[in-house]
């Protein structure tokens, strides 16, 4: 899947440099976003649902909540596989947002 996002060597920060970024963090910040957008597009093209599939332990989520154990299902991860393998959308709090809810910016509308 994603891989996390401050591993030295491993997580995404360290491996931006392709980018050409100021720092890291600024791939993600709308300041930057609004004067440089393709560094992002690029990420998340990367990123996007469809490139990876959920694990067992997603399809374990899914199996608990199917049974009614599951109460509610925290997650930092961005990547929707909690929704992929069936996880009901009630049970989820996505902290740090989802691809399910990107939208665009400035009231710009999809075609």
């Amino acid at each position: 899947g994603i891989p996390d996002f401050r591993t030295p060597g491993t997580g995404l920060y360290s491996n931006l440099a392709k980018y050409e970024l100021p720092n890291p963090e600024a791939i993600f910040t709308i300041d930057y976003f609004r004067v440089r957008p393709e560094p992002f597009h690029l990420l998340a093209r990367e990123m996007w649902p469809g490139n990876f599939k959920p694990t067992d332990a997603h399809a374990f989520l899914r199996l608990l909540a199917e049974e009614g154990k599951l109460l509610r299902c925290y997650t930092q991860n961005i990547d929707g596989m909690e929704r992929i393998a069936g996880v009901p959308a009630e049970l989820l709090v996505e902290c740090h947002g989802t691809f399910a809810s990107a939208h665009a910016i400035d009231g710009a509308k999809k075609e």
